[in-house]
């Protein structure tokens, strides 16, 4: 891993505490009760966390299914059959953005060093932070305190 590689990875590790943090505090603005705010927000994290496996299956699928063999090391394709599981390139684009959208998939793609979407994610971050922040904002200003 580059540098660069490093650093937005630890940048990405910030986006989503922020993002964790954001969702949490939002929950518990919203709800007059600390006991409910604090069961919603276990059971966010455990819908999350589901959610983020159940997107990256959909997320992660080829349209081809390969058949391959490994010799010395190396990986040799031998045919490329089509995936009749294959659920479209909508369906594919609209789980992968879910599943970055989400905080704890994030954690997941860097958790296993993938980076394919690391540059990509801090926008994923700061766009899910925004919207849960300018919706806190908007809805406690309207809420009326004792």
């Amino acid at each position: 891993m580059s540098i660069s590689q490093f650093l937005m990875s630890m940048l990405n590790v910030i986006l989503i505490i922020i993002a964790y943090c954001s969702i949490f505090n939002f929950i518990a603005m919203v709800c007059t009760e600390i006991t409910v705010s604090t069961i919603i927000c276990i059971l966010l994290f455990i819908i999350m966390f589901i959610a983020q496996g159940a997107f990256s299956l959909t997320a992660n699928q080829s349209p081809y299914i390969k058949h391959t063999y490994h010799e010395n090391g190396k990986e040799y394709v031998i045919s490329q059959d089509p995936n009749p599981n294959y659920p479209g390139d909508e369906a594919v684009r609209l789980a992968k953005n879910i599943y970055l959208l989400i905080p704890q998939g994030q954690a997941m793609e860097i958790g296993n060093s993938d980076t394919e979407y690391l540059y990509q994610m801090p926008i994923y971050s700061t766009v899910l932070i925004a919207i849960v922040n300018i919706c806190g904002i908007y809805i406690f200003s309207r809420k009326e305190l004792k």
